[in-house]
């Protein structure tokens, strides 16, 4: 088996979470097209005895289909991966939503409230997640300066996107003033009230509204690392010099 080979079947049973035999099945079915269970097995090192339960399971997982004479398929994996992916984004609103609601509902029932003033968070995906949380019950608009998150706006454009449509007034987005973005990402970011400034200032990846301030930094261990700052003089006085800068341009 290649090594490009043995890669992907590696990431086949990772990402769509399958068993041995059900991965050796799925990937001996993209290989073959058109095949009955026997040949399956065979090829598949899977005791025949097995094999029909395997099947079962790829089937109702969408990665399969039977065929007339018992004969089995593979579902187009472009169409069904995505078919996955769109109920796995479906689930996780779900938790997102009974998350939210279980916060609320403790919040009202908790004597005492702090609230940290100074909080490290660890990762992109937590960084993210936080700035979601804050954007969504900010109702002036917030200044984003944007640098290291450019290197990989393509992948993470899909969560990015997230913090763009639930910025509720708009928002003042600062980016390098010799960065080169597609127009798409631009058009997208100004349809949800976003103001593009390009600025030679821009030196770091920034938020500030609302009386936070969140700071992320690369880390070669987390990848990012930042810090969130609940604080309303520091959150006004970093907003006054990020007015200042634009008053310059």
């Amino acid at each position: 088996m290649s090594e490009d080979l043995t890669e992907i079947v590696k990431k086949v049973k990772e990402v769509l979470k399958l068993n041995k035999y059900e991965t050796s099945a799925y990937v001996t079915l993209i290989k073959l097209g058109k095949s009955k269970p026997v040949d399956i097995a065979k090829n598949s090192n899977i005791p025949v005895q097995r094999v029909y339960d395997v099947l079962k399971n790829l089937q109702k997982k969408g990665l399969i289909t039977a065929k007339e004479e018992n004969f089995y398929e593979v579902v187009d994996p472009s169409s069904s991966l995505q078919a996955i992916a769109q109920n796995m984004i479906v689930d996780a609103n779900i938790r997102a939503r009974e998350l939210e609601s279980l916060g609320k509902a403790l919040s009202n029932i908790t004597k005492t409230k702090v609230f940290d003033e100074v909080k490290i968070i660890y990762g992109v995906k937590e960084t993210i997640g936080n700035t979601i949380a804050i954007v969504r019950k900010c109702d002036e608009k917030p200044f984003f300066m944007v640098y290291k998150v450019l290197d990989k706006l393509v992948d993470l454009w899909p969560l990015l996107y997230e913090i763009i449509s639930t910025t509720r007034s708009g928002a003042t987005l600062l980016i390098p003033y010799d960065t080169k973005i597609e127009q798409k990402y631009i058009e997208e970011s100004e349809k949800h009230g976003f103001k593009i400034v390009k600025s030679k200032a821009v030196f770091m990846d920034l938020f500030v509204g609302c009386n936070t301030v969140i700071i992320g930094l690369p880390s070669p261990t987390y990848e990012v690392i930042s810090i969130i700052i609940n604080n309303e003089d520091f959150s006004n006085a970093l907003k006054n010099r990020i007015q200042e800068i634009m008053s310059k341009i």
